[in-house]
Protein backbone atom coordinates (compact mmCIF):
# COMPACT_ATOMS: atom_id res chain seq x y z
CA UNK A 1 0.00 0.00 0.00
CA UNK A 2 2.60 2.54 1.03
CA UNK A 3 4.57 1.59 -2.09
CA UNK A 4 1.43 2.59 -4.00
CA UNK A 5 1.00 5.72 -2.34
CA UNK A 6 4.45 6.93 -3.52
CA UNK A 7 3.33 5.57 -7.00
CA UNK A 8 0.79 7.96 -7.05
CA UNK A 9 2.97 10.73 -5.45
CA UNK A 10 5.65 10.55 -8.02
CA UNK A 11 2.79 10.37 -10.20
CA UNK A 12 0.94 13.38 -9.43
CA UNK A 13 4.19 15.16 -9.14
CA UNK A 14 4.92 14.68 -13.10
CA UNK A 15 1.66 15.31 -14.76
CA UNK A 16 0.03 16.93 -11.96
CA UNK A 17 -3.18 15.06 -9.66
CA UNK A 18 -5.94 16.54 -12.03
CA UNK A 19 -4.52 14.25 -15.04
CA UNK A 20 -3.55 11.42 -12.49
CA UNK A 21 -5.97 10.53 -11.33
CA UNK A 22 -8.50 11.13 -14.28
CA UNK A 23 -8.36 7.59 -16.49
CA UNK A 24 -9.25 9.11 -19.38
CA UNK A 25 -6.64 12.25 -19.50
CA UNK A 26 -3.67 10.05 -18.05
CA UNK A 27 -4.23 7.75 -20.94
CA UNK A 28 -4.17 10.10 -23.50
CA UNK A 29 -1.14 11.46 -21.67
CA UNK A 30 0.50 8.43 -22.00
CA UNK A 31 -0.39 8.05 -25.65
CA UNK A 32 0.81 11.56 -26.58
CA UNK A 33 3.39 11.16 -24.27
CA UNK A 34 4.76 7.95 -25.82
CA UNK A 35 4.01 9.06 -29.64
CA UNK A 36 6.57 12.21 -29.34
CA UNK A 37 8.97 9.94 -27.27
CA UNK A 38 8.88 7.54 -30.33
CA UNK A 39 9.25 10.38 -33.02
CA UNK A 40 12.09 11.69 -31.52
CA UNK A 41 13.88 8.53 -31.05
CA UNK A 42 13.41 7.90 -34.90
CA UNK A 43 15.22 11.09 -35.86
CA UNK A 44 17.73 11.21 -32.52
CA UNK A 45 20.67 8.63 -34.77
CA UNK A 46 19.89 9.37 -37.69
CA UNK A 47 20.29 13.54 -38.12
CA UNK A 48 23.29 15.69 -37.92
CA UNK A 49 23.91 19.38 -38.19
CA UNK A 50 26.85 20.44 -37.96
CA UNK A 51 26.63 22.55 -35.53
CA UNK A 52 26.64 19.28 -32.77
CA UNK A 53 29.84 18.13 -33.99
CA UNK A 54 31.40 21.27 -33.35
CA UNK A 55 29.57 21.95 -29.75
CA UNK A 56 31.54 18.78 -28.96
CA UNK A 57 35.28 18.85 -30.54
CA UNK A 58 35.26 21.74 -28.35
CA UNK A 59 34.16 19.81 -25.34
CA UNK A 60 36.47 17.35 -26.52
CA UNK A 61 39.39 20.14 -26.38
CA UNK A 62 38.37 20.05 -22.77
CA UNK A 63 38.00 16.69 -21.94
CA UNK A 64 40.49 15.26 -23.82
CA UNK A 65 43.36 17.74 -23.98
CA UNK A 66 42.55 19.88 -20.72
CA UNK A 67 42.22 23.06 -22.42
CA UNK A 68 39.37 25.42 -21.31
CA UNK A 69 39.62 28.13 -23.26
CA UNK A 70 38.16 27.19 -26.33
CA UNK A 71 35.18 28.81 -25.61
CA UNK A 72 34.68 31.91 -23.68
CA UNK A 73 31.35 33.29 -25.68
CA UNK A 74 29.10 30.33 -23.96
CA UNK A 75 31.21 29.54 -21.05
CA UNK A 76 28.34 27.08 -19.35
CA UNK A 77 26.93 25.79 -22.26
CA UNK A 78 30.69 24.47 -23.14
CA UNK A 79 30.92 23.00 -19.45
CA UNK A 80 27.72 21.05 -19.53
CA UNK A 81 28.69 19.29 -22.92
CA UNK A 82 32.02 19.02 -21.42
CA UNK A 83 30.21 17.29 -18.18
CA UNK A 84 28.39 15.58 -20.45
CA UNK A 85 31.15 14.06 -22.50
CA UNK A 86 33.12 13.28 -19.67
CA UNK A 87 30.03 11.58 -18.34
CA UNK A 88 29.40 9.29 -21.56
CA UNK A 89 33.18 8.64 -22.10
CA UNK A 90 32.81 4.69 -20.82
CA UNK A 91 29.88 4.08 -23.08
CA UNK A 92 30.94 5.76 -26.12
CA UNK A 93 32.36 2.92 -28.89
CA UNK A 94 36.04 2.76 -29.88
CA UNK A 95 36.33 6.06 -27.87
CA UNK A 96 40.21 6.29 -29.54
CA UNK A 97 38.55 6.75 -32.78
CA UNK A 98 35.92 9.15 -31.75
CA UNK A 99 38.32 11.29 -30.10
CA UNK A 100 41.06 11.76 -32.74
CA UNK A 101 37.98 12.77 -34.70
CA UNK A 102 36.52 15.52 -32.37
CA UNK A 103 40.38 16.70 -31.56
CA UNK A 104 40.54 17.03 -35.53
CA UNK A 105 40.80 20.70 -35.82
CA UNK A 106 40.25 20.32 -39.87
CA UNK A 107 36.67 20.55 -40.05
CA UNK A 108 35.56 19.47 -43.17
CA UNK A 109 38.08 16.29 -42.89
CA UNK A 110 36.44 16.18 -39.33
CA UNK A 111 33.15 15.80 -40.62
CA UNK A 112 33.56 13.24 -43.15
CA UNK A 113 35.16 11.18 -40.56
CA UNK A 114 32.62 11.32 -38.14
CA UNK A 115 29.44 10.51 -40.79
CA UNK A 116 31.94 7.67 -41.75
CA UNK A 117 32.46 5.71 -38.86
CA UNK A 118 30.35 3.15 -38.04
CA UNK A 119 29.70 4.24 -34.13
CA UNK A 120 27.92 7.18 -35.84
CA UNK A 121 24.70 6.38 -34.67
CA UNK A 122 25.49 5.36 -31.28
CA UNK A 123 27.53 8.58 -30.79
CA UNK A 124 24.84 10.54 -31.82
CA UNK A 125 22.46 9.34 -29.49
CA UNK A 126 24.79 9.64 -26.13
CA UNK A 127 25.84 13.32 -27.83
CA UNK A 128 21.39 14.04 -28.17
CA UNK A 129 20.34 12.31 -25.02
CA UNK A 130 20.20 15.47 -22.81
CA UNK A 131 18.83 17.60 -25.27
CA UNK A 132 16.30 14.68 -25.11
CA UNK A 133 16.35 14.69 -21.21
CA UNK A 134 15.57 18.58 -20.68
CA UNK A 135 13.02 18.44 -23.32
CA UNK A 136 10.96 15.98 -21.45
CA UNK A 137 11.08 18.17 -18.26
CA UNK A 138 10.07 21.10 -20.21
CA UNK A 139 7.06 19.24 -21.43
CA UNK A 140 6.11 18.55 -17.83
CA UNK A 141 6.89 21.92 -16.34
CA UNK A 142 4.92 23.66 -19.20
CA UNK A 143 1.41 22.29 -18.24
CA UNK A 144 2.07 23.81 -14.94
CA UNK A 145 2.46 27.37 -16.58
CA UNK A 146 -0.76 27.78 -16.70
CA UNK A 147 -5.22 26.34 -16.68
CA UNK A 148 -4.33 25.46 -12.85
CA UNK A 149 -8.64 24.38 -12.44
CA UNK A 150 -8.35 22.95 -16.38
CA UNK A 151 -6.89 19.60 -16.69
CA UNK A 152 -7.81 19.42 -20.56
CA UNK A 153 -6.58 22.42 -21.27
CA UNK A 154 -3.42 21.43 -19.34
CA UNK A 155 -3.38 18.48 -21.58
CA UNK A 156 -3.48 19.99 -24.79
CA UNK A 157 -0.49 22.08 -23.69
CA UNK A 158 1.07 19.05 -23.49
CA UNK A 159 0.15 17.44 -26.73
CA UNK A 160 1.01 21.13 -28.70
CA UNK A 161 4.56 20.46 -27.32
CA UNK A 162 5.10 17.22 -27.34
CA UNK A 163 4.19 16.62 -31.20
CA UNK A 164 5.25 19.84 -31.82
CA UNK A 165 7.19 19.81 -35.52
CA UNK A 166 9.51 22.63 -34.80
CA UNK A 167 10.68 20.96 -31.86
CA UNK A 168 11.37 17.60 -33.11
CA UNK A 169 12.79 19.80 -36.01
CA UNK A 170 15.17 22.10 -34.12
CA UNK A 171 16.69 19.30 -31.03
CA UNK A 172 16.63 16.09 -32.90
CA UNK A 173 17.67 16.53 -36.59
CA UNK A 174 19.04 20.45 -36.32
CA UNK A 175 20.33 19.52 -32.93
CA UNK A 176 20.81 22.64 -31.08
CA UNK A 177 21.69 23.19 -27.29
CA UNK A 178 18.82 26.35 -26.77
CA UNK A 179 16.68 23.82 -24.56
CA UNK A 180 19.20 24.04 -21.63
CA UNK A 181 18.43 28.09 -21.45
CA UNK A 182 14.40 27.60 -22.31
CA UNK A 183 14.46 24.89 -18.92
CA UNK A 184 16.32 27.32 -17.01
CA UNK A 185 13.66 30.17 -18.38
CA UNK A 186 10.66 27.91 -18.04
CA UNK A 187 11.35 27.06 -14.03
CA UNK A 188 11.51 31.03 -13.92
CA UNK A 189 8.41 31.49 -15.83
CA UNK A 190 6.88 29.04 -12.92
CA UNK A 191 8.58 31.03 -9.88
CA UNK A 192 6.88 34.75 -11.72
CA UNK A 193 3.65 32.68 -11.90
CA UNK A 194 3.76 32.38 -8.17
CA UNK A 195 4.64 35.66 -7.28
CA UNK A 196 8.58 34.31 -6.39
CA UNK A 197 10.02 37.62 -7.82
CA UNK A 198 13.32 37.41 -6.92
CA UNK A 199 14.15 33.72 -7.67
CA UNK A 200 12.29 34.18 -10.52
CA UNK A 201 14.76 37.07 -11.69
CA UNK A 202 17.59 35.25 -10.48
CA UNK A 203 17.04 31.84 -12.56
CA UNK A 204 15.80 34.38 -15.45
CA UNK A 205 19.77 36.06 -14.80
CA UNK A 206 20.96 32.29 -15.03
CA UNK A 207 18.88 31.76 -18.26
CA UNK A 208 20.74 34.49 -19.74
CA UNK A 209 24.12 33.80 -18.40
CA UNK A 210 23.51 30.27 -20.56
CA UNK A 211 21.55 31.82 -23.84
CA UNK A 212 21.80 35.53 -24.46
CA UNK A 213 17.67 35.21 -25.37
CA UNK A 214 16.21 35.58 -22.01
CA UNK A 215 16.90 39.18 -21.85
CA UNK A 216 14.49 39.76 -24.66
CA UNK A 217 12.00 38.91 -21.82
CA UNK A 218 13.68 40.49 -19.07
CA UNK A 219 12.06 43.91 -19.40
CA UNK A 220 8.40 42.08 -19.21
CA UNK A 221 9.88 39.99 -16.47
CA UNK A 222 10.33 42.89 -14.34
CA UNK A 223 7.37 45.53 -15.10
CA UNK A 224 5.34 42.02 -14.20
CA UNK A 225 6.83 41.40 -11.07
CA UNK A 226 7.77 45.07 -9.70
CA UNK A 227 5.23 46.41 -7.12
CA UNK A 228 6.90 48.98 -5.94
CA UNK A 229 9.46 51.70 -7.59
CA UNK A 230 12.60 49.98 -5.87
CA UNK A 231 11.76 46.72 -7.42
CA UNK A 232 12.21 48.02 -10.36
CA UNK A 233 15.91 49.10 -9.76
CA UNK A 234 16.64 45.24 -7.54
CA UNK A 235 15.17 43.41 -9.85
CA UNK A 236 16.96 44.57 -13.13
CA UNK A 237 19.91 44.56 -11.00
CA UNK A 238 19.76 40.94 -10.55
CA UNK A 239 18.98 40.24 -13.89
CA UNK A 240 21.95 41.22 -15.40
CA UNK A 241 24.02 39.62 -12.98
CA UNK A 242 24.34 36.32 -14.33
CA UNK A 243 25.70 38.42 -16.96
CA UNK A 244 27.99 40.51 -15.72
CA UNK A 245 29.24 37.54 -13.66
CA UNK A 246 30.42 36.30 -16.58
CA UNK A 247 31.90 39.10 -17.77
CA UNK A 248 33.86 39.33 -14.81
CA UNK A 249 34.51 35.62 -15.22
CA UNK A 250 35.66 36.22 -18.55
CA UNK A 251 38.05 38.76 -18.03
CA UNK A 252 40.02 37.77 -14.94
CA UNK A 253 40.17 34.01 -16.78
CA UNK A 254 40.02 34.90 -20.80
CA UNK A 255 41.32 38.61 -20.95
CA UNK A 256 38.65 39.32 -23.06
CA UNK A 257 35.00 40.99 -22.97
CA UNK A 258 32.52 38.55 -23.41
CA UNK A 259 29.48 41.42 -23.50
CA UNK A 260 31.36 43.68 -26.47
CA UNK A 261 32.26 40.49 -27.97
CA UNK A 262 28.56 39.42 -28.48
CA UNK A 263 27.75 42.34 -29.63
CA UNK A 264 30.44 43.21 -31.89
CA UNK A 265 29.74 39.77 -33.60
CA UNK A 266 27.44 38.70 -36.50
CA UNK A 267 24.83 37.25 -34.10
CA UNK A 268 23.98 40.67 -32.38
CA UNK A 269 24.13 42.46 -36.06
CA UNK A 270 21.17 40.22 -36.81
CA UNK A 271 18.74 42.07 -34.74
CA UNK A 272 19.42 45.60 -36.15
CA UNK A 273 19.44 43.39 -39.89
CA UNK A 274 15.91 45.30 -41.11
CA UNK A 275 16.56 49.12 -41.16
CA UNK A 276 15.19 52.30 -42.85
CA UNK A 277 17.99 54.23 -44.20
CA UNK A 278 17.17 58.08 -43.70
CA UNK A 279 19.91 60.39 -44.99
CA UNK A 280 23.83 60.21 -44.27
CA UNK A 281 24.57 57.93 -41.15
CA UNK A 282 20.84 58.38 -39.73
CA UNK A 283 18.87 54.95 -39.57
CA UNK A 284 15.57 53.16 -37.53
CA UNK A 285 16.55 49.59 -36.55
CA UNK A 286 12.86 48.13 -36.87
CA UNK A 287 12.81 45.48 -34.15
CA UNK A 288 13.92 47.77 -31.67
CA UNK A 289 11.37 50.31 -32.61
CA UNK A 290 8.46 47.33 -32.26
CA UNK A 291 10.09 45.82 -29.30
CA UNK A 292 9.81 49.32 -27.72
CA UNK A 293 6.35 49.31 -28.66
CA UNK A 294 5.50 46.32 -26.83
CA UNK A 295 6.96 46.93 -23.81
CA UNK A 296 5.41 50.27 -23.53
CA UNK A 297 1.86 48.47 -24.63
CA UNK A 298 2.64 46.07 -21.91
CA UNK A 299 3.59 48.83 -19.09
CA UNK A 300 0.83 50.79 -20.00
CA UNK A 301 -1.51 47.67 -19.48
CA UNK A 302 -3.68 48.35 -16.25
CA UNK A 303 -3.99 44.57 -16.00
CA UNK A 304 -0.92 42.21 -16.06
CA UNK A 305 -2.05 39.27 -15.39
CA UNK A 306 0.26 36.41 -15.95
CA UNK A 307 -1.80 34.94 -19.09
CA UNK A 308 -1.26 38.96 -20.59
CA UNK A 309 2.64 38.49 -19.73
CA UNK A 310 3.19 35.40 -21.45
CA UNK A 311 1.29 36.74 -24.27
CA UNK A 312 3.70 39.78 -24.60
CA UNK A 313 6.80 36.93 -24.13
CA UNK A 314 5.35 35.53 -27.54
CA UNK A 315 4.85 38.62 -29.39
CA UNK A 316 8.00 39.07 -28.39
CA UNK A 317 9.96 36.05 -30.22
CA UNK A 318 7.69 36.12 -32.82
CA UNK A 319 8.76 39.75 -33.96
CA UNK A 320 12.41 38.99 -33.78
CA UNK A 321 11.87 36.11 -36.29
CA UNK A 322 9.77 38.47 -38.42
CA UNK A 323 12.10 41.12 -38.60
CA UNK A 324 15.03 40.11 -38.43
CA UNK A 325 17.92 37.59 -39.75
CA UNK A 326 17.15 34.41 -37.68
CA UNK A 327 18.42 30.88 -37.29
CA UNK A 328 16.12 28.02 -37.18
CA UNK A 329 16.72 27.29 -32.97
CA UNK A 330 15.70 30.95 -32.76
CA UNK A 331 12.24 29.84 -33.03
CA UNK A 332 12.04 27.69 -30.14
CA UNK A 333 11.77 30.38 -28.15
CA UNK A 334 8.63 31.24 -28.96
CA UNK A 335 7.21 27.71 -28.79
CA UNK A 336 6.69 27.40 -24.77
CA UNK A 337 4.35 30.62 -24.79
CA UNK A 338 2.84 29.30 -28.38
CA UNK A 339 1.41 26.20 -27.28
CA UNK A 340 -0.11 27.30 -24.32
CA UNK A 341 -2.24 30.34 -26.55
CA UNK A 342 -2.79 27.05 -28.93
CA UNK A 343 -4.83 25.31 -26.45
CA UNK A 344 -7.32 28.04 -25.90
CA UNK A 345 -6.80 29.53 -29.98
CA UNK A 346 -6.67 26.50 -32.16
CA UNK A 347 -6.59 28.82 -35.34
CA UNK A 348 -3.18 30.25 -34.08
CA UNK A 349 -1.97 26.50 -34.03
CA UNK A 350 -2.62 26.49 -38.07
CA UNK A 351 -0.34 29.71 -38.43
CA UNK A 352 2.34 28.16 -36.64
CA UNK A 353 2.27 25.34 -39.17
CA UNK A 354 2.45 27.36 -42.09
CA UNK A 355 5.55 29.24 -40.45
CA UNK A 356 7.47 25.40 -40.24
CA UNK A 357 6.51 24.62 -43.48
CA UNK A 358 7.64 28.08 -44.66
CA UNK A 359 11.05 27.91 -42.62
CA UNK A 360 11.94 24.30 -44.55
CA UNK A 361 12.08 26.75 -47.64
CA UNK A 362 14.26 29.62 -46.33
CA UNK A 363 16.84 27.38 -45.05
CA UNK A 364 17.23 26.28 -48.92
CA UNK A 365 19.56 29.72 -48.70
CA UNK A 366 21.54 27.97 -45.86
CA UNK A 367 22.98 25.72 -48.69
CA UNK A 368 23.54 21.61 -48.17
CA UNK A 369 24.76 22.23 -44.85
CA UNK A 370 20.73 21.99 -43.45
CA UNK A 371 19.60 20.54 -46.29
CA UNK A 372 21.14 17.13 -47.57
CA UNK A 373 23.80 17.14 -45.28
CA UNK A 374 21.32 16.51 -42.28
CA UNK A 375 21.09 13.09 -43.68
CA UNK A 376 24.81 12.37 -43.93
CA UNK A 377 24.83 9.51 -41.25
CA UNK A 378 22.44 7.51 -43.17
CA UNK A 379 23.78 7.25 -46.39
CA UNK A 380 27.30 10.08 -46.80
CA UNK A 381 27.64 9.24 -50.27
CA UNK A 382 24.48 10.48 -51.11
CA UNK A 383 24.87 13.97 -49.07
CA UNK A 384 28.31 14.19 -50.63
CA UNK A 385 27.58 13.93 -54.40
CA UNK A 386 23.74 14.40 -55.05
CA UNK A 387 22.46 17.65 -56.39
CA UNK A 388 21.49 20.24 -53.65
CA UNK A 389 18.41 22.27 -53.61
CA UNK A 390 20.00 26.07 -54.98
CA UNK A 391 21.30 24.17 -58.02
CA UNK A 392 18.18 22.89 -58.98
CA UNK A 393 16.24 26.06 -58.58
CA UNK A 394 19.01 27.84 -60.40
CA UNK A 395 17.91 25.97 -63.51
CA UNK A 396 14.44 27.77 -63.19
CA UNK A 397 14.72 30.24 -61.25
CA UNK A 398 17.09 33.28 -59.25
CA UNK A 399 17.74 30.84 -55.70
CA UNK A 400 17.59 34.10 -53.76
CA UNK A 401 14.71 35.98 -55.13
CA UNK A 402 13.17 32.50 -54.51
CA UNK A 403 13.71 31.93 -51.33
CA UNK A 404 12.71 35.53 -50.21
CA UNK A 405 9.62 35.54 -51.58
CA UNK A 406 9.35 32.42 -48.74
CA UNK A 407 10.63 34.70 -46.31
CA UNK A 408 8.52 37.51 -46.92
CA UNK A 409 5.30 35.52 -46.38
CA UNK A 410 7.02 33.83 -43.31
CA UNK A 411 7.22 37.44 -42.38
CA UNK A 412 3.58 38.18 -42.97
CA UNK A 413 2.39 34.80 -41.19
CA UNK A 414 4.44 35.83 -38.22
CA UNK A 415 3.09 39.67 -37.84
CA UNK A 416 -0.53 38.22 -38.42
CA UNK A 417 -0.12 35.73 -35.31
CA UNK A 418 1.22 38.75 -33.07
CA UNK A 419 -1.84 40.70 -34.53
CA UNK A 420 -4.15 37.63 -32.84
CA UNK A 421 -2.10 37.34 -29.88
CA UNK A 422 -2.25 40.72 -29.00
CA UNK A 423 -6.49 40.42 -29.63
CA UNK A 424 -6.05 37.30 -26.93
CA UNK A 425 -4.34 39.36 -24.31
CA UNK A 426 -7.71 42.03 -24.62
CA UNK A 427 -9.88 38.38 -23.43
CA UNK A 428 -7.47 37.13 -21.12
CA UNK A 429 -8.74 36.22 -18.20
CA UNK A 430 -7.86 39.05 -15.07
CA UNK A 431 -5.44 36.76 -12.81
CA UNK A 432 -2.12 38.07 -11.59
CA UNK A 433 0.37 36.51 -9.74
CA UNK A 434 -0.79 37.03 -6.96
CA UNK A 435 -4.04 35.38 -7.44
CA UNK A 436 -1.69 32.15 -8.62
CA UNK A 437 -0.24 32.32 -5.49
CA UNK A 438 -3.47 32.11 -3.63
CA UNK A 439 -4.80 29.81 -5.86
CA UNK A 440 -1.38 27.73 -5.80
CA UNK A 441 -1.78 27.73 -1.04
CA UNK A 442 -5.49 26.96 -1.56
CA UNK A 443 -5.02 23.93 -3.26
CA UNK A 444 -2.07 22.69 -1.03
CA UNK A 445 -4.07 23.21 1.67
CA UNK A 446 -6.67 21.10 0.36
CA UNK A 447 -4.39 18.59 -0.47
CA UNK A 448 -3.24 18.29 3.46
CA UNK A 449 -6.29 18.42 5.03
CA UNK A 450 -7.08 14.83 2.49
CA UNK A 451 -4.70 13.36 3.92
Amino acid sequence: MRFKEFLKKIGSFICTKEIFEDRVLSVRLYKYFLTGILIRLLFLPFFFQRDILSTYQRAAETVFAGNFRVNFEQIITHVIHSLNLFIIKPLIPALDKVSSILLNQDTWVSWIEFNSMDQVYRVLTLFKLPYLALDIVCMFMIIRLVYDRDPQMRLKVFKYWVLNPLVIFVLYVFARHDIIAITVTIAALLLAKYGKKYWAIILLAAGIAIRFFPIMILPFAIVFLAKKRRDYVILFSIGIAGLLAIEVFSYLYFGRSVIFTLLNAQHFDYILSAKLDLIIHDRIYLFIVAYALLLFSFMHRREKSFTVFLNYCAMTYILYVATSYFHPQYLLWSIPFLVIIFARKNSLYYYHLVQTVLLMFILIYWGDLVTKFLIAPVDIRFALYSLGPIPLIERVYDSAKFVNIFRSVFTAVSLWMIYLIYKDSANAKPLNSAGQAAAYIDEKQKQKNSQ
